[in-house]
């Protein structure tokens, strides 16, 4: 399935599914308290990350991250670039746009913004996320910092929409300190769960 930067930027102009597609992709254990989440979440921590689009050959590619591994509830797993709000953050955009020059070392003059998806909020570190959908006109050089990110992941977007794409199997959770069923996207050698397979589940609900 092949999209246009054009064809993006129409389609995340309309109405967004928010918490309906989220659940599709919710491990078993965050179900029940995402249905019954009210926004806005109050003393929830402001970040915001970017999913960001790419042309190569003609075949759109998104970025992800592996983070690196430390202490902390996110250590070593597949996200965007992405982080909380600074206060000299002129808003959650500019967050977006500081954070992935920081993390992969893409300028923010190189990046338009085209749409954005609904924030979504994780429990475990407490942080509202809004999410914001950019498009660059160029294969990406990165400078990664290796102190916050492990790699940088070029997805070829048209696997998200290959049969058997979405699998089942329990996942460790940090916070919780036990193991639980979750769905996730198997693609390019990569599992992606959690509110990364979440936001992403609303990206196609969207573009579908």
């Amino acid at each position: 399935m092949s999209f246009t930067k054009q064809d993006l930027k129409f389609k995340l102009s309309k109405p967004l599914p928010g918490v309906i597609s989220h659940q599709k992709m919710a491990p078993k254990h965050h179900l029940d308290e995402l249905k019954n989440r009210k926004y806005p979440v109050p003393n929830a921590k402001k970040s915001a990350v970017l999913i960001l689009f790419f042309h190569e050959n003609d075949f759109l590619k998104m970025i992800v991250i592996r983070r690196s591994v430390y202490v902390g509830v996110h250590s070593g797993q597949i996200a965007f670039p992405g982080g909380r709000f600074e206060d000299e953050d002129i808003d959650l955009e500019t967050t977006a746009l500081r954070e992935i020059k920081e993390e992969i070392g893409i300028p923010e003059n190189k990046i338009e913004i085209i749409g954005r998806l609904s924030d979504i909020y994780v429990p475990p570190s407490n942080f509202l996320i809004s999410i914001f959908v950019g498009y660059l006109d160029e294969k990406p050089i990165y400078n990664i910092d290796e102190r916050e990110v492990n790699e940088v992941i070029e997805i070829p977007f048209d696997d998200f929409f290959k049969p058997d794409v979405i699998k089942h199997k329990d996942f460790y959770i940090n916070s919780i300190k036990a193991v639980s069923d979750a769905p996730y996207f198997d693609v390019t050698n990569v599992e992606i769960w959690g509110a990364s397979a979440m936001v992403i589940r609303e990206l196609l609900d969207v573009l579908q």
